[in-house]
């Protein structure tokens, strides 16, 4: 299946947005009766998580489908992992954690969770749930490019939308699934049962990016069960994906900026803006055919370096601020002819094949699409990347036909629960405007912003200190955020000496978080 341009959608709300839906009362009822404790707990076997050496425990409970599926076959296995808590003080708790994406699996991310809940894990479990859909409830994947397919595409003269349409056609032929039910909407009831299975009586709810819509979702449909909610790079109900081409060129304009205030930044490279212009106007009008060196084999390799290309590779640059400080040398090189370091970076995009295609167009078609206005898209096409990710929704929409939420789905979350909203300054996915939408009806919610923090602040400062301190008191009043302000930029790299590919081709940026660098 070709899926770059899948990819370029799936990438980082992340990598995406979404919005998520008050249930009508009758829904709410069908859905809670369907929601009763197993009268036994699900069994449960030790597992591993990858680059976690903490063992954890494993399980999953079958759930139906949708409310009125008619038999066995119509159901799934939710996939659950237990991490155990240091010191059980609150055995009757338990921090869930929502993934991003959307399409990223909880389990895959453990490491993630882990080291953002560290602190709260000393006295309370953590709780990771497999999204219907991603990783190990039933994954909703379709084959991909490699990544050498992928450099060799050549989008300026291609059919991409036609392209994506045959595609997504025989994705959809070969998944045989109604994506509506895979929505935010409808996972929220799978982590209810979960909870009920393992016998909490209450949860603490951590969700990054992404994870942040299904954590507000939740709350919306069981709020009763939810102590603390802690929001981590925040997409509210009311912001559609396609507002992260704007957050991305922010994000962007930002590494100019911090290089013009940095006297060996501009002097290394004075003309940096206008280099950075003239190579985007350069690959918008016709592509460059270049042999590049594969930056995980170093076989050479065919690569059509297009406008497209060149947008992705910043973008997933700016979710690390040690890669960020790449960012000028690495356009000035390839303004030279020198595409070894960009080609390193280009290697990120290589993680969306990890993602569930299913669950990702679940939420876009079903939950964002519905509510474009021709204001909204006139506003999202001012961007090149907003541009390019509505013409790639609205060409895979209109095969995969889901159904769209209901009309309020778009209403802030009205809550008087104890919300921790994070925010990072130079986010280029979900900056911190969005928190605050998303905060507008909730009454007992504090807003904290590292101003020099990139996607998930829990990956990258103090707070998760800050989050369990949040969970203990159940109150973030009283929280000293000054830890939050500390420089987490690097200086810029202005020499590659040969650093340059191996730094880039380094490069792991997950759509929840940026590479773990606590600076507490």
């Amino acid at each position: 299946m070709n899926t770059l341009k899948l990819k370029y959608l799936c990438a980082a709300w992340p990598l995406v947005a979404a919005t998520a839906l008050l249930m009508p009362a009758a829904a709410s009822a069908q859905q809670t009766k369907l929601i009763t404790p197993q009268q036994a707990k699900p069994a449960l076997t030790p597992c591993y998580a990858k680059n976690l050496t903490d063992r954890m425990l494993c399980g999953s409970i079958r759930r139906p489908l949708h409310a009125n599926a008619p038999t066995q076959d119509a159901s799934i296995d939710i996939h659950f992992a237990v991490l155990p808590a240091i010191n059980p003080l609150h055995p009757q708790e338990a921090v869930l954690g929502f993934a991003g994406g959307p399409g990223q699996a909880a389990f895959d991310a453990a490491a993630t969770f882990v080291h953002g809940l560290r602190y709260a894990r000393e006295s309370r479990d953590i709780l990771l749930v497999d999204q219907r859909g991603t990783g190990k409830s039933g994954l909703l994947q379709c084959d991909s490019l490699d990544l050498t397919s992928q450099f060799a595409l050549d989008e300026n003269n291609l059919d991409m939308a036609a392209i994506t349409r045959q595609e997504t056609a025989l994705c959809l032929d070969k998944l045989q699934v109604d994506l509506s039910h895979y929505t935010t909407v409808a996972a929220a009831a799978d982590f209810e049962a979960v909870r009920l299975a393992l016998g909490y009586q209450k949860l603490h709810l951590y969700g990054g990016s992404y994870g942040t819509r299904m954590a507000q979702e939740y709350m919306r449909q069981y709020p009763d069960a939810v102590l603390t909610a802690t929001l981590d790079g925040v997409v509210p109900f009311n912001q559609s994906f396609g507002a992260m081409g704007a957050a991305s060129d922010a994000s962007l304009e930002a590494v100019y900026t911090y290089c013009d205030a940095s006297p060996e930044c501009r002097q290394q490279f004075p003309d940096a803006r206008a280099q950075l212009q003239q190579l985007q106007q350069r690959l918008t009008a016709q592509t460059i055919s270049t042999t590049v060196r594969h930056p995980r084999t170093y076989e050479l390799i065919e690569l059509k370096l297009t406008r497209a290309k060149l947008q992705q590779a910043l973008r997933f640059a700016l979710y690390s601020n040690r890669y960020r400080a790449m960012i000028p040398m690495v356009v000035e090189q390839a303004s030279q002819g020198d595409y070894s370091a960009l080609v390193g970076l280009m290697l990120a995009q290589d993680f969306a094949a990890d993602l569930s295609i299913g669950v990702n167009f679940a939420v876009v078609c079903g939950e964002d699409r519905p509510f474009w206005t021709a204001q909204s898209q006139a506003e999202f096409t001012k961007s090149y990347l907003g541009h390019s990710w509505l013409q790639g929704a609205e060409a895979s929409c209109n095969v995969w036909q889901v159904k769209p939420v209901a009309a309020d789905y778009t209403v802030p979350l009205q809550t008087d629960t104890p919300v921790l909203l994070l925010s990072g300054g130079l986010d280029p996915a979900t900056p911190p405007g969005w928190a605050e939408l998303a905060m507008a009806q909730m009454s007992n919610a504090r807003h904290l912003i590292a101003p020099h923090a990139t996607h998930i602040v829990a990956s990258q400062t103090c707070a998760p200190k800050l989050i369990s301190q949040f969970i203990n008191q159940q109150s973030a009043s009283t929280l000293d955020d000054n830890c939050l302000k500390q420089e987490l930029r690097h200086p810029f790299l202005t020499n590659a000496n040969g650093t340059a590919m191996t730094a880039a081709a380094a490069l792991q940026i997950s759509p929840v978080s940026t590479p773990i660098s606590d600076q507490e």
